[in-house]
């Protein structure tokens, strides 16, 4: 299903846009869906260069850094989105643009906003790496759907002075005209529709292996569901 998703949309007002991924990387943090995710180069050495595709306003890279990056060498990272709304965030369009070289490519939260074609085609151009992981904290079932309405809507009443960096603005807009508690709530229940099931990420890693580079579906568990990824390797890495 994939109807559409307000901060995929050109003419969304910037501030509403950073509003929202302000609120779910804070979320994202609340709930630690990464908590029991291993780094993906556990048995090698550690990239040179970490590129993240699609981070919105950092997403769960920055956490995940401090945990992954070695003392005595650090990576180099690399974020970036179509939508900049971060510091330190480069501009870059998944669909047409050339991908910085790196070692590592990751993608997290944002696999489900394009269709499957994209999705294959996207993972062929991070199979140019010596790692890549897409992961995905969205499971497409009832549960999960009552789950972001209560914390995308409800939720974004309770949460949001917690929200840092704190804005009177996005105040003004959530509770004195509740734009952005609509908004987020009505792209994280479309983000579940439209989040592949684990049959899909299968189906993909086979259709986008290749003699040089395997995927492979995996899933981890978390206190509120499982994060389905797609995680790839160079095969003399293997």
């Amino acid at each position: 299903m994939r109807l559409f998703e307000f901060e995929d949309q050109i003419w969304f007002p910037k501030n509403l846009r950073r509003w929202q991924m302000d609120y779910i990387r804070m979320a994202i943090k609340l709930l630690d869906p990464y908590r029991n995710l291993q780094s993906p180069w556990i048995s090698e050495e550690p990239p040179d260069t970490w590129v993240d595709l699609a981070s919105g306003a950092g997403g769960p890279v920055p956490e995940l850094y401090q945990r992954w990056s070695p003392n005595d060498r650090p990576i180099q990272l690399i974020r970036t989105d179509l939508y900049p709304s971060g510091e330190g965030i480069d501009f870059l369009d998944l669909r047409s643009d050339a991908y910085p070289p790196a070692h590592l490519y990751t993608l997290f939260n944002a696999f489900h906003h394009f269709d499957s074609m994209d999705q294959l085609q996207i993972m062929e151009r991070m199979s140019v790496s010596r790692t890549a992981l897409i992961a995905e904290p969205l499971s497409r079932n009832p549960l999960t759907f009552l789950g972001v309405f209560v914390l995308a809507g409800p939720g974004n009443f309770i949460l949001s002075p917690f929200v840092r960096p704190f804005s009177w603005p996005r105040m003004f807009w959530t509770y004195i005209i509740p734009i952005v508690p609509v908004v987020t709530c009505w792209d994280g229940l479309i983000s579940v529709l439209r989040t592949p099931r684990s049959k899909d990420f299968r189906e993909l890693a086979k259709m986008a292996s290749n003699d040089h580079f395997i995927w492979r579906a995996e899933s981890i568990s978390f206190p509120f569901g499982r994060v389905n990824m797609l995680v790839g390797n160079r095969r003399n890495a293997q």
